[in-house]
């Protein structure tokens, strides 16, 4: 009976012993994954997390599981000692970082993409590139203006085009590098500068919208020279 007790006893105590170590987890911090990815290979981390040694003592740690097998690079052995000393040390651990909160871009902000062809505040920069303020305007009253302003944005324009009773000639590059809310902030900032009465706002969900229906340049100059500019 006791030989048949035996390993089984044995067993339950390795299974307890399983157990009691995955209770333990890492703390957040920078090197975690590494110190994961490392030790894990070889065994459970509750080895590792229920420890609380000196600097010296966890290189001394790391230095005999280099000995076991253990490959690093200098950067490795570096980003996991001061996981170890910092995270799992004698002193208590800092507290975990706060995530960040994104910062909301503004409409003007955004508009410094156009800066440079048309002018801080949209007065253009003749004979190469045309004003948007007062011509926005005229824009978003014709039929289907609204759409041009933001496929042409959207898109680019090339062609020869005649804007506040001005020719100009040139190429209008796209934007669609740009997020969905980036390009409908920067169209809202140009509505700013004048639109009808009644305007609606662009939405993010209205640029993602024109996305799935992709426009060359060429075919966003034929959808103006339907509007019936004057």
């Amino acid at each position: 009976m006791k030989r048949v007790l035996f390993p089984l006893g044995l067993l339950t105590l390795g299974l307890f012993g399983y157990l009691a170590f995955s209770q333990f987890t890492l703390p957040e911090g920078p090197g975690k994954d590494l110190v994961l990815a490392k030790c894990q290979a070889c065994h459970d981390i509750g080895l590792v997390a229920r420890e609380r040694l000196s600097r010296e003592r966890w290189d001394a740690v790391v230095r005999e599981m280099e000995l076991q097998g253990l490959q690093l690079t200098g950067e490795e052995r570096a980003a996991i000692l001061d996981y170890l000393a910092t995270y799992l040390g004698t002193e208590p651990p800092p507290p975990p970082a706060q995530a960040e909160t994104p910062v909301q871009r503004t409409g003007a902000q955004v508009y410094a993409n156009c800066v440079g062809c048309h002018g801080p505040q949209g007065e253009g920069n003749p004979p190469a590139f045309p004003p948007l303020r007062g011509h926005v305007e005229v824009l978003l009253r014709a039929e289907g203006g609204r759409d041009y302003l933001l496929l042409s944005v959207l898109y680019g324009v090339q062609g020869p085009i005649r804007v506040l009773g001005q020719a100009y000639d040139g190429v209008m590059p796209g934007f669609a590098w740009l997020s969905d809310e980036e390009l409908a902030l920067v169209l809202n900032h140009l509505a700013a500068w004048g639109a009808p009465p009644g305007f609606r706002p662009y939405t993010p969900e209205e640029v993602k919208a024109a996305r799935e229906n992709p426009r060359s340049p060429e075919e966003v100059l034929a959808l103006r020279r339907g509007l019936g500019l004057p």
